[in-house]
């Protein structure tokens, strides 16, 4: 039963612009059979096709194969026309249940197609594969899916399928449930989406965050590509909750205790310290020290000829703590990385 399904299904995409035709059965012989479909001419389908011999005014469905045959006749076809409302049918249970399970099978243009349960193929454009972008498409390849359906076009048959708009809708049935148990000034554990100049997107249990670059560091040093990777599991402070817009404020660097509340307790006058430099302005650098300080070297400070290059270490002595500024004043000693 199986391989005959298989089969109508694989004849019906064969002839995906045949349409079914009710026609009455005027004359039966032992191979053929005679149908008026409304043509000037009749048409003819073998006895062997509809597997059984009809009476004369029987009404049978059948596909129109070829308009002329040489004999004036045309061809008919049943099993077309059984496989089309055998698509018809499955196509109207796909619709109503709205939510398919499938393999994909073959990479073509644009996406893949898919084999569902049911034998049926479908298409999966490259875009509705995932919520992130497809960067590995042969990756997906004989992969068992769940996706929506998104359209169904019986003039073409053919069926459009998502799997990013089901795992959106899953996704915004658990933000909601995660917002409600959120609270501000909660420690929680998100895994980092993306990265950008102004910050990193974190999802946090379905609800997306945003830790902005002024909160990745107490030292305002350190850049989102240098405290994290897309896929990383990070733990963040949520600062805030935009209930209306379904979305986090988050803080890295309130994960930890602000260090400046002991720095004069590590850094004092005249004490040897190492530090990396991180960054140059028309004053001077500055130099990312232990215990996520920053440190500044004034330019005027340095002896003439001498400049402090980038991303090297270097040894300092502590000139002073500047707690309004959050800064430690540095004085060059000499260069350790060469």
């Amino acid at each position: 039963m199986e391989g005959e399904f298989a089969k109508l299904l694989e004849d019906s995409f064969k002839r995906l612009n045949q349409e079914v035709i009710t026609g009455t059965v005027v004359k039966v012989t032992d191979h053929e059979v005679f149908v008026d479909f409304g043509w000037k001419s009749e048409g003819v389908v073998s006895v062997k096709e509809l597997g059984y011999k009809p009476k004369v005014g029987d009404k049978i469905d059948v596909c129109i194969v070829e308009p002329e045959t040489e004999e004036g006749y045309a061809l008919l076809s049943v099993n077309c026309a059984r496989s089309i409302k055998e698509w018809e049918r499955v196509a109207t249970e796909i619709e109503k249940k709205g939510v398919v399970r499938g393999r994909i099978r073959q990479r073509v243009r644009g996406g893949y197609k898919v084999q569902l349960e049911d034998g049926l193929t479908v298409f999966l454009p490259m875009s509705q594969v995932d919520i992130m972008p497809v960067t590995k498409p042969d990756d997906w390849l004989d992969r068992e899916i769940e996706a929506k359906v998104l359209s169904v076009d019986r003039k073409r048959r053919s069926i459009v399928i998502s799997r990013r708009r089901l795992l959106e809708e899953k996704r915004a049935e658990k933000r909601k449930e995660t917002l409600k148990r959120l609270k501000e000034g909660d420690i929680v554990e998100g895994t980092v989406k993306n990265i950008v100049d102004f910050g990193i997107f974190v999802d946090v249990d379905g609800v997306d965050g945003l830790v902005h670059k002024s909160d990745i560091s107490w030292s305002g040093l350190k850049t989102p590509f240098d405290v994290a990777k897309i896929g990383d599991r990070i733990r963040v402070k949520i600062r805030k909750i935009e209930r209306d817009k379904e979305r986090l404020v988050l803080s890295l660097k309130e994960v930890t205790e602000d260090p400046w509340k002991k720095v004069e307790e590590k850094y004092r006058p005249g004490m040897e310290v190492e530090g990396i430099v991180v960054k140059e302005d028309k004053r001077g650098y500055w130099v990312e020290l232990p215990g996520d300080i920053a440190g500044y070297v004034p330019a005027v400070s340095l002896p003439k000829g001498v400049k402090l290059k980038y991303k090297h270490r270097y040894k300092f002595t502590v000139d002073r703590v500047d707690a309004e500024k959050r800064r430690v004043i540095l004085k060059w000693q000499e260069e350790l990385q060469k």
